[in-house]
């Protein structure tokens, strides 16, 4: 009898805990969030929250506002809270985000951690690729892994057969070539009135938006006076 008691009381108790989960849990859910950004009244189901933070946003508005950091070239996404300075990583976002962007988002990341001096890409401009110089040895003539086309490693252009890289930097073809295309290029980017990045020096054309760039190195800059960009940039600089 002893034992049947005990039986019996042990399964009250599981029962007891398992209606007092299920309570919890059926709250949970039926409890409704504002998201931060759309403002809409949402069920749990629909939010997603970040744990070091818990901002609510709906997995709608926080899927755009990722996607289009990532299209701005944006390396480190936080938080959009406006107060808030957490940031947001791939793996918290994978259930929600393409699979496209993720890739995006982690080659982005991946990129950022490869120092400028190291950081180079395929002189095809179809491909594009980029590549990373260790330095251990001079190599010249590479295979593109991508394109699978012959580029040379030193001058950063399409394989010169036949011809050393000393040759070609001196050649008609080679320096005073690129020394006229460079010049040409200046001249089109000072018409055009295109910006340079602060820190790796590539040339922008901002085709429309405000003034704030996400260069690809990682950079944020100010379109208008070419400075870093900080929360809360002012410039008066007015272009020319």
């Amino acid at each position: 009898m002893n034992r049947s008691r005990t039986s019996i009381s042990t399964n009250s108790h599981a029962k007891g805990i398992q209606i007092t989960m299920r309570r919890k849990s059926q709250g949970q859910s039926s409890k409704r969030f504002n998201c931060g950004i759309c403002f809409d009244s949402l069920t749990f189901s629909n939010i997603f929250t970040n744990t070091s933070c818990n901002h609510p946003f709906c997995t709608n508005c926080i899927s755009k506002y990722v996607n289009v950091q990532i299209n701005k070239n944006a390396v480190k996404v936080c938080c959009p809270n406006p107060e808030c300075s957490v940031e947001l990583k791939p793996q918290h976002l994978q259930s929600i985000l393409p699979k496209q962007v993720i890739v995006e988002w982690e080659s982005a990341i991946c990129e950022s951690s490869i120092s400028l001096r190291k950081r180079f890409y395929c002189p095809y401009k179809n491909c594009s690729l980029l590549l990373v110089n260790d330095g251990v040895d001079v190599v010249t003539s590479c295979e593109c892994p991508s394109c699978h086309r012959l580029f040379c490693a030193q001058c950063k252009v399409p394989w010169h057969a036949d011809m050393s890289c000393r040759r070609f930097q001196k050649s008609k073809t080679g320096r005073d070539n690129e020394k006229q295309l460079d010049e040409k290029f200046y001249e089109l980017a000072k018409r055009k009135k295109w910006q340079k990045c602060p820190k790796c020096s590539i040339h922008v054309q901002r085709t429309g938006g405000c003034e704030h760039i996400s260069c690809r190195c990682g950079c944020n800059f100010c379109y208008k006076c070419g400075k870093d960009w900080k929360h809360g940039h002012t410039c008066n600089t007015t272009r020319l």
